[in-house]
């Protein structure tokens, strides 16, 4: 018998080979996941942020003016801001028709939340992105009825 025909199996580099391609794919496909779910969540930021510009002006042509605050986090526990209503931001069991947002949006992440300050003649709404998108690099963000950038005005 020849020595050719008695070798079978794998042997321990050709199995250590294998082992490293398929870890190589892994943390590509890890890597991929994470960058589609840092886009996913801006994606997210960015269309509540829309949802709650489009309430404030419906709120404006109503009202002439734009909910006062000094600052809260929108749909935070305690901050009684789970709705937006005729009277502004409000607790859900305290809501009164009109009604603009039975929910309050609030970030994509545990315990993210958008930071509104408002004044009769303008807004402000806080935001953050994780990766580059449609406004630019990743950032702070701040939502105006005239647009979005990065300047902290009420406007």
């Amino acid at each position: 018998m020849s020595t050719s025909a008695l070798r079978r199996g794998f042997t321990i580099l050709e199995i250590l080979i294998v082992i490293l391609v398929f870890a190589l794919l892994a943390t590509l496909a890890i890597l991929s996941l994470r960058s589609s779910r840092l886009r996913l969540r801006d994606a997210q930021r960015i269309s509540d942020v829309t949802i709650l510009r489009t309430a404030l002006s419906q709120f404006w042509l109503e009202k002439a003016s734009y909910p006062a605050s000094g600052g809260v986090n929108l749909g935070q526990p305690g901050t009684n801001t789970e709705v937006f209503t005729a009277e502004g931001f409000a607790a859900a069991r305290e809501a009164k028709p009109p009604i603009y947002l039975p929910r309050v949006p609030i970030g994509p992440k545990l315990n993210e939340y958008y930071r509104y300050r408002g004044a009769a003649d303008g807004y402000s709404i806080r935001f953050q992105t994780e990766s580059e998108t449609t406004l630019g690099k990743a950032n702070v963000y701040y939502a105006h009825a005239s647009g979005i950038d990065q300047k902290d005005e009420e406007k």
